[in-house]
């Protein structure tokens, strides 16, 4: 069999990428594992739902480490007495471990204001880093825009004056209200 494999690939060379080609082995592999697997005459496929959902379920709780739930107990984040008052508070401390979060605001006169907020991954709070009024076609745009963009997220990052709110859109308010 192996011989006959050899003469068919010397014939008929694989011209599929590498990635590919390992994808459909990973594939056929897996769905041999199935113990319900059957194949019916007209070239359908069965399986058990039940065997299915059991997979899921494991697969599941295997990689169940991989998922970020904002706010979720065990992550880091613990309230401290007088923090639900005031919706601003200080920066936390490593307040650069964020996430960047971009918003979009459109305004009456048509135009869109483009937020660009961090998320702390500690306290799960909310800071405007930069913003960018749109009022014409986008291809008006100069090509450093969003370069410049960048920098002005490194800048306010590095700065550490960002105010914190509870809510992205507390802290698109308080944005607003300053500029």
């Amino acid at each position: 069999m192996k011989l006959l494999d050899c003469l068919w690939n010397l014939i008929s060379p694989e011209r599929r990428p590498p990635l590919e080609v390992e994808r459909e082995r990973a594939f056929i592999e897996a769905a041999n594992r199935f113990k319900t697997l059957r194949v019916t005459p007209e070239g359908g496929m069965f399986i058990d739902p039940e065997e299915l959902r059991e997979q899921i379920v494991s697969a599941r709780e295997q990689l169940k480490h991989l998922v970020y739930k904002p706010g979720a107990p065990g992550l880091g984040f613990t309230s401290l007495a007088g923090q639900e008052a005031s919706p601003i508070v200080d920066a936390p401390q490593g307040a650069l471990d964020c996430i960047e979060v971009v918003v979009w605001r459109r305004l009456t006169s048509g135009a869109a204001v483009r937020y660009i907020c961090v998320q702390s991954t500690q306290t799960g709070r909310y800071s405007v880093a930069t913003a960018s009024l749109f009022s014409g076609a986008l291809e008006s745009l100069p090509s450093w825009v969003d370069g410049n963009i960048n920098r002005q997220v490194a800048n306010a990052l590095q700065d550490g004056d960002l105010q914190w709110y509870l809510t992205v859109t507390e802290a698109m308010d308080a944005w607003d209200a300053v500029f």
